[in-house]
Order: structure tokens, then sequence, then C-alpha cells
């Protein structure tokens, strides 16, 4: 790949300074001020000789390697949340489409096996209906909905809560993969070899929300981080909605009940006429093992114990 690594190195150094705001980074690029000019000038500026090394070797290392920087036409809008905003997105794979309707199906790590299999049933019909579908990559519901998306061949994005060279959490790699040779992408807004801390899921959190065009919370606790998700997508004046599976008195319920509660519409299906916007061509339906020859074959897709059918709504074009 070819790039200008002292102005990648400057440009990078700026945006790790998450002091200031994306706008006075982004008008600190322009100026063209070297880091030794700008670090006399603010004795808070720092380096981040460590960091910017990092990300140039990373970028180095493939051509699916890439940065989404603020101003860039796919750089997510986060208004009116305006702190602690990134400056820059490490992309690995195809950059996020932004004309894409992009579906945001989270959860929590400790969901029901049905709310795991309702999960994978919405990320096939986002794959199934054109859409995105975006998720954080934890156990039980993110990765569930994830493989859903995948199997359908469709565009999945990964928000990572740490650097792409750490494997957290464990054991997606080949997750990973899949999804960029399906055409989606894996995203995180910190260096390459950064660890996981818990801090760092409020900025994944956010992020989702960020390019997310709706939020389906399928099954959440109380004081849950997809309730935070959710939160930041009410803020940026998107839908949220309810699971099915996610109402009821379990605890895994609890923050999804709340939701529902408060006015969230409740889904059983990503092509339900409740979701504006979307063309609702495909329907996800449990079948029966037994029926896997009878023309569908190539339309069904088995997880864990159950097989479902990608099936044509009836009365759509």
């Amino acid at each position: 790949m070819d790039f200008d690594c002292i102005e990648i190195e400057r440009r990078l150094a700026i945006g790790f300074n998450e002091y200031l705001s994306p706008e006075s980074r982004h008008r600190m690029v322009l100026s063209g001020s070297s880091l030794e000019e700008i670090s006399r000038k603010d004795s808070r500026f720092r380096m981040y000789l460590r960091e910017t090394r990092d990300v140039i070797h990373w970028l180095s290392t493939s051509p699916n390697h890439s940065i989404i920087w603020y101003g860039d036409a796919d750089y997510p809008a986060f208004s009116p949340i305006r702190t602690h905003l990134p400056y820059m997105l490490f992309c690995d794979g195809q950059r996020p489409d932004s004309l894409r309707r992009t579906a945001a199906v989270v959860g929590t790590r400790h969901a029901t096996y049905a709310g795991i299999q309702q999960a994978y049933r919405f990320g096939l019909e986002a794959a199934g209906n054109g859409m995105n579908l975006i998720s954080g990559f934890a156990e039980g519901i993110d990765q569930a909905a994830m493989r859903g998306a995948v199997d359908a061949q469709g565009p999945c994005i990964g928000v990572l809560g740490c650097g792409h060279e750490e494997e957290y959490p464990c054991l997606t790699i080949e997750l990973r993969k899949r999804m960029i040779d399906s055409g989606g992408c894996v995203l995180s807004r910190f260096a390459p070899h950064a660890v996981a801390y818990k801090s760092n899921f409020l900025s994944r959190n956010l992020i989702i929300a960020a390019y997310s065009s709706f939020v389906v919370a399928v099954q959440a606790p109380d004081k849950s981080g997809t309730l935070n998700t959710c939160d930041y997508a009410v803020q940026m004046g998107k839908e949220v909605y309810v699971g099915s599976e996610g109402v009821g008195d379990r605890f895994v319920q609890a923050g999804t009940t709340q939701l529902f509660n408060d006015g969230s519409a409740v889904l059983t299906s990503l092509a339900s006429r409740d979701i504006s916007g979307t063309d609702r061509l495909l329907r996800v339906v449990e079948c029966e093992e037994t029926g896997l020859l009878d023309g569908y074959s190539d339309s069904t897709k088995r997880f864990g114990d159950r097989c479902y059918l990608m099936k044509k709504e009836i009365g759509s074009a």
C-alpha cells in the first residue's frame, strides 16, 4: 500500500489527542502545522509515537486495512452527541456503505437459547432484505446475529472494544474473516494492539448506534451495555425496538422489558411493518429438517438444533 508515512503519522498523532474535539483536530490537520509546532503551543499535546507507528505498520500489512477519518463520506454522524468522539476509525475490510440501511442487533452475553435463535434469524433477515447488520462481537446475542448475516452472505459490520490485533472476545478470528469475505468489515477506534478495557465498550456502543439506522435489543438485563447502545440511538433520533424474546420476567429480560414498557415496539421479524423504510421482501421461518429437500435447500440455514427457511413475503414486489 502506498501512502505518505510522515503525513499519516502527523494526522494520527493529532487524532489520538482526544481532549480536542473532532472539529478542532480536523482544523489542526488542515493547518499543516508540524507536531513540534503544535507541542510548543499546547503543553497537553502528545506525540503518541508508539500508537502511530503501530497503526502505520498495521496499514502496511494488508490492502484491506484503512482509516475512516472525520469528514470522510463513510464517517458516521454522531450528532447531537459531541463529547468523547473518535477522529478516526480503523477499518479491516470493505468500508461501510452509507447508502444501505443498517440494522443494529444487540443484546446480552447471557441470553436464553430462544433469544440466541431469534438474534440469528434477525441476522438472516437483515442480509436477505439488503441491509447491513452491525453489532459488537460479544458472545450470545451479538455473535448469533452476526453469524446469521454472514451465513446469508450479507454485509456485516463488527465493532471491537480493543485493537484489531487483539483477539477479544476469544475465538472470533474465524468470524472476522467470514465477515470480511462477505463484503463486511471490522471497525475499531483503538490502536491495533490496544487491549480491551471496560470503558472501551462505551465507545464501541456509541459507534454501533451511530452507524445504525435502527436498533433491535433482543434480550438484555437491567444495567446492560445494550441499554447504553439504545440510549445513544435515542439521543441520535433513531428508533429502538425490542425482540419478542426480550419481554418477560427473566433476569436477562429486565432491561428489554423496561424498553417495551417505555414504548419500544416488539419485533418477531425484521420484515415487520413496524420498521419504516424496510422492503420486507424476505422473512425467516423455522422449518422441519425433513423439508430441506422440497425445493428450498439453497434457502435453508441451520443454527444449533433449528433449521430456518428464508421465504419471500406474500404480496411483496
